[in-house]
């Protein structure tokens, strides 16, 4: 992971990590023990979860794929903490100091940033040299970047998010109600269930944002479920009956409760809007998803054998055991899995059956990563 501050931080183990972190636990709890210290550590990857940790003290520390979730960090300071891709689901972070933290690719599905100070910042450091300051505002937005973060149901009340960046970001149910936020960028971000009236996204930016089912997503539904009852049969019938399903560019989202273990072999659903969908244990040999935005789907189990996702946005999407080894055909050949020029990361498929190598998928990274 990029040191993105230059300074040299100060690795510690897991064992070392949990004697600190028990002993700021009673303090905090008065019962005695220290308040942990742990500006400049090297904490990446490493589990800090369902601990009662306020008032910590992260500054300039690297948190990077660590595990938070579930913790209390009321009045914690992250000030300048690399925190991207950290698992913060579930935690405390009312009153904390995350000033120029970075959280590209976390994940902090209902944590709650009440009163959160997420304003940009500069960090300044001692060398031989001189001072060296090192300014956030440089490396990219002017705040704290939660590009492509799963923030599901957060809570920003009051929040100081001014020139925030949550370009990609999952953002359904979430609360921004007094947050300022100004100069914020929403690119492309999930709005789902939020009170726009309290976001103010620039009209271009609201162009590319997924926001509540139209009108028109709506009244079409019972179409489309028919389609999949449709193309049920024409799977048991081998063709003889029903239909081949083809929801090429549509808004899916609703079929939620209709696709979770189902038949869907050889299903096309290419530019599809699929965000959340639950298609675990579902059969979708062959099926084409191209260019589909399939952000926090679950494939938890799915054969996936032969199916192509080319180009598809797979942030956060879940492939735990999915089956994704050649498909075997009729003529004696086999088809793999194409998932080539997908947004995603390789870890999403650490569990996955593969016959070769994550690395041959051919994943593009989310593009706030890949700068």
């Amino acid at each position: 992971m990029k040191n993105l501050y230059g300074q040299q931080r100060v690795a510690r183990t897991q064992a070392e990590l949990n004697l600190l972190l028990d002993s700021h636990e009673k303090f905090v709890t008065g019962r005695g023990g220290k308040r942990a210290q742990l500006g400049l550590a090297d904490l990446s990857g490493l589990t800090l979860s369902n601990r009662n940790l306020q008032e910590i003290d992260f500054a300039g520390s690297s948190l990077a794929d660590s595990v938070l979730f579930g913790s209390n960090f009321r009045n914690a300071s992250f000030y300048c903490t690399d925190l991207q891709h950290a698992d913060l689901r579930k935690t405390d972070l009312v009153f904390a100091d995350l000033r120029g933290a970075s959280l590209k690719g976390a994940n902090l599905s209902y944590a709650k940033l009440d009163n959160a100070d997420l304003r940009a910042a500069m960090m300044m450091f001692m060398s031989p040299d001189g001072v060296s300051i090192v300014d956030r505002n440089s490396q990219g937005p002017q705040g704290v970047d939660f590009s492509n973060c799963s923030l599901k149901k957060v809570s920003f009340g009051n929040a100081k998010l001014d020139g925030a960046n949550f370009d990609g970001a999952m953002l359904q149910g979430a609360d921004f109600k007094g947050a300022k936020l100004a100069k914020a960028s929403f690119k492309g971000a999930v709005l789902t269930g939020v009170n726009i009236k309290d976001v103010p996204i620039d009209p271009d930016d609201l162009k590319s944002c997924v926001t509540d089912p139209t009108q028109e997503t709506i009244r079409r539904f019972e179409e489309m479920r028919g389609k999949l009852d449709l193309h049920q049969q024409w799977i048991v019938s081998g063709g003889q009956e029903g239909s081949h399903c083809v929801l090429d560019g549509e808004d899916i989202r609703l079929l939620q409760k209709f696709v979770v273990g189902r038949p869907l072999t050889g299903l096309s659903a290419k530019n599809a809007i699929a965000i959340g969908l639950n298609f675990s244990g579902c059969q979708l040999q062959g099926a084409k998803l191209d260019g589909a935005d399939l952000r926090d789907a679950d494939f938890t189990g799915a054969d996936l054998r032969g199916a192509s996702f080319r180009g598809a946005n797979i942030s956060h999407a879940r492939f735990g055991k999915a089956d994704m080894r050649r498909l075997p055909l009729i003529d004696g050949q086999a088809r793999s899995v194409d998932f080539t020029g997908a947004i995603g990361l390789e870890e999403q498929f650490a569990t996955s059956q593969l016959d070769g190598d994550v690395s041959m998928l051919g994943l593009r990274l989310p593009m706030a990563d890949a700068a």
